[in-house]
């Protein structure tokens, strides 16, 4: 039985990934995009039936794995994003200083290239985007509050708020900052911050320092 699950499972993720990448690829090709407008413009282009026929799979099929195709490009911003983090950080990544900082700036370079210090107006893919990158960004940050066994902050306060009031920090600062003109390098933003959080006097320094 668990021989025969496995199998199930990993037919699933095979399929899953390959309706990710045949929306990835149908939506590159419907226009160049080089901003988030010029990519919602490609997304509201492409039907499920697109994609289904680029992966070589019946409707019926996709519909087993997404509801649409908006969860199928939730799915592949959140896979992006998560892929992004990791190819910045560490092997073993941690609550620490330098592990922060690299998450920072890996956020910074992601919106960057996206926003281009430029508002782009979007009803359905910045929303999108923001959302699940603020949610994953949440999960990965608790995760590593709970491998450093730290007591809950000051005795009351869980260390799920602790996350999310750290991964608003980031990446509403993130969003600010790579939407904007502006002559603050990216290192310098990320050094802000990083105080902010962890910097003599930031929100968290008398907890984890």
């Amino acid at each position: 039985m668990t021989t025969q699950k496995r199998r199930v499972d990993r037919r699933v993720q095979r399929t899953r990934q390959v309706l990710q990448q045949a929306f990835i690829e149908v939506v590159r090709e419907k226009r160049p995009a080089t901003s988030i407008r010029e990519i919602e413009k490609s997304f509201e282009a492409v039907s499920v039936q697109d994609i289904t026929e680029r992966a070589n799979v019946n409707r019926g099929t996709f519909y087993l794995h997404f509801t649409d195709k908006y969860m199928l490009m939730d799915t592949v911003m959140r896979e992006q994003f998560r892929q992004i983090l990791m190819s910045a950080l560490p092997p073993s990544p941690r609550w620490d200083r330098r592990t922060l900082h690299l998450l920072i700036l890996a956020i910074l370079h992601s919106f960057e290239g996206k926003y281009h210090h430029q508002h782009h107006p979007s009803l359905i893919l910045a929303p999108l985007l923001e959302r699940a990158a603020q949610e994953e960004l949440t999960g990965l940050l608790l995760t590593w509050l709970k491998q450093e066994k730290q007591p809950e902050a000051q005795g009351h306060v869980q260390l799920e708020t602790l996350a999310r009031v750290v991964s608003w920090t980031i990446f509403g600062s993130a969003i600010q900052w790579s939407q904007e003109e502006t002559t603050v390098s990216i290192e310098t933003m990320a050094d802000t911050i990083l105080w902010v959080i962890m910097g003599e006097g930031g929100a968290l320094s008398p907890i984890f320092l």
